[in-house]
């Protein structure tokens, strides 16, 4: 049953209820006193009835499994407590995307809040992804012994047995896809590895939640080895805040340990004791309540400019920093860097949009596009902004030389971790890692071709058993506009954190008129929206201007009446404390 009757929007979806069973949804309002929206939404997300309360309200102390449990933790924890207690130092090596900018931070607070010294090394685009040969070297040479890499070093199988071969100890605190040849480290420390249950914990993790597992663990040994009796044990919630920030940034699913992480994050965020968040906060302009919003779509670019179009380090600095001054200089760098790099994708963007058409012509099952010397640090944006254009995973190729470089994207159903690996072991790769959603590689560009042959081998069969989602709205509940109240909102907020595996509620506020319309600079158009029996309501279509939906909503008719789907949140602008309307999809009403 079509949501309204709604078979075919404005955007040519259709719009269906989410799978919600009426005796469930009475059951939960019986048993948890909960008001029948937020019980929904709850079935609809297929909560397990007895884990309620620890979703609504996940607390670290209750909830937080034992992080020995995962193989070689106890090994990589004894070696770190060993290094500390000797006075040695520690060399780490991280990644330049937020996931590896908040574990590399975090990491490295935590030492240097015990007096540890940490050196710290995050490789710019141009040296390649993760540990590399010269840096296992300069370590060496500078007497570092144990080497912590976070956030990669799964298929660096060459700079690892380099370095374990001169005398370092290494340890890899990683959440990428692993093959089945683990690399020659002291420890791996991987959720993900082949020898673990698919049913652990922790196997959804970021990075950044696997170091706080690690951290977790390492002050523990450290208590129990009486190093504390001299200084003072570190609280180690505070840097939660980072956990939160990594997690969302690398879209993991927010469930279970991830949702816990992000909840309790987002709490120790509003303390601002972070100066380089706080800094970055106050740069951005965001002067409201910091949601997982904020983070994956304001604060979270920035931090990635610094990688893509700037310096590799500079996130890390700027999360790590305890100076004001220096906070504030690094967040203002990070944000002309971001203003560049907006500039450079939108260039970028245009030129593989048209090669994209080719692909959607021979009716491929993905997008392939190549470009001489594109930005490496707008491949990756570039090859999710051509995902959620076409719905197909999407991969950009940047040419320099006889190399090509790339970043990939992908829908539900095609696993691009699974897919490099497969890559690297019949030699069509150089490197490569990644997600299930997403995936960095390199190879000679004599080998296109090959590529896009393996290509179409690998993903073509899967496509069947794959969802297209693209053709329909999944719809929480049907909302008249004299109901969107800032109580209704408070309820809703409960199911935050927001995000992979925890999508936010959708919901269709019906027979409503268009009042005003205004098109912004940037194609975005803001409305005013009216009930036929009274009820106010602002709404918002981003990047609208040259779609269908768009194209209505600029030449509505004064007397027509349409029907909206879209997201629900609070505008607090200006100290304003209003609801809006996130505009997803329109429809005429009947």
């Amino acid at each position: 049953m079509f949501v309204l009757g709604v078979e075919d929007s404005l955007s040519h979806r259709s719009w269906v209820y989410h799978q919600q069973d009426e005796k469930s949804v009475e059951m939960l309002m019986r048993k948890y006193q909960l008001p029948e929206i937020l019980a929904r939404v709850l079935v609809s997300r297929q909560v397990d009835f007895n884990l309620i309360d620890a979703f609504l309200n996940p607390t670290l102390k209750k909830q937080l499994p034992e992080p020995c449990q995962l193989k070689d933790m106890q090994k990589a924890v004894n070696r770190l407590a060993e290094s500390i207690l000797n006075g040695e130092e520690i060399g780490i090596m991280g990644d330049y995307d937020v996931d590896g900018a908040t574990s590399s931070a975090l990491l490295k607070l935590f030492l240097n809040s015990i007096h540890v010294k940490a050196h710290v090394f995050i490789p710019d685009r141009d040296d390649g992804y993760g540990p590399n040969i010269r840096e296992m070297q300069k370590f060496y040479h500078e007497g570092i012994r144990l080497v912590v890499t976070v956030d990669c070093g799964m298929t660096a199988f060459e700079p690892i047995d380099f370095g374990t071969k001169i005398g370092l100890d290494i340890i890899i605190l990683d959440h990428h896809e692993p093959e089945k040849k683990l690399p020659n480290a002291y420890a791996v420390v991987n959720p993900k590895r082949l020898d673990e249950s698919k049913n652990n914990p922790f196997y959804g993790l970021a990075a950044v939640g696997v170091v706080f597992l690690t951290v977790v663990a390492l002050n523990r040994t450290l208590r129990q080895k009486g190093f504390y009796k001299d200084i003072k044990e570190p609280d180690l919630k505070q840097w939660l805040d980072l956990v939160a920030f990594g997690t969302v940034c690398d879209v993991v699913p927010l469930k279970g340990v991830n949702r816990l992480f992000v909840k309790t994050g987002l709490k120790q965020m509003h303390s601002q004791q972070n100066v380089g968040l706080a800094a970055l906060s106050e740069v951005a302009k965001v002067n409201e309540k910091i949601s997982a919003y904020h983070l994956g779509y304001i604060l979270g670019p920035r931090i990635n400019a610094g990688g893509r179009v700037g310096r590799s380090d500079l996130g890390m600095k700027l999360l790590s920093t305890f100076n004001k001054i220096e906070a504030v200089q690094l967040a203002t760098e990070l944000e002309e860097l971001n203003i560049l790099r907006r500039n450079i994708e939108t260039q970028v963007l245009e030129d593989a949009i048209n090669q994209a058409q080719k692909s959607i012509e021979k009716n491929l099952p993905f997008i392939l596009v190549k470009g001489l010397k594109w930005h490496q640090g707008v491949v990756g944006i570039v090859a999710g902004r051509l995902k959620e254009k076409y719905n197909l995973p999407s991969f950009v190729l940047s040419i320099e030389g006889d190399e090509a470089k790339g970043s990939s994207r992908s829908i539900p159903g095609i696993d691009l971790g699974h897919l490099v690996i497969e890559a690297l072991n019949k030699g069509i790769l150089n490197r490569g890692g990644g997600h299930p959603m997403a995936a960095g590689f390199s190879l000679e560009t004599s080998k296109i071709n090959d590529f896009e042959t393996f290509l179409l081998s690998f993903i073509e069969p899967k496509m069947a058993h794959v969802e297209d989602t693209s053709s329909f709205l999944e719809i929480d509940a049907v909302l008249d506009i004299m109901a969107v109240q800032t109580e209704l909102l408070n309820k809703l907020n409960q199911l935050e954190p927001y995000g992979e595996g925890n999508p936010e509620p959708l919901f269709v506020i019906h027979d409503v008129k268009i009042a005003k319309t205004i098109l912004t600079s940037n194609g975005h158009i803001i409305c005013k929206l009216t009930g036929r029996n009274g009820g106010q309501l602002d709404a918002v279509s981003f990047r609208a201007r040259d779609t269908e939906v768009g194209r209505v909503l600029l030449s509505h008719k004064p007397d027509q009446v349409f029907h909206f789907a879209g997201n629900l949140r609070l505008d607090n602008w200006n100290g304003r404390n209003k609801v809006q309307l996130f505009i997803q999809d329109v429809s005429y009403s009947n």
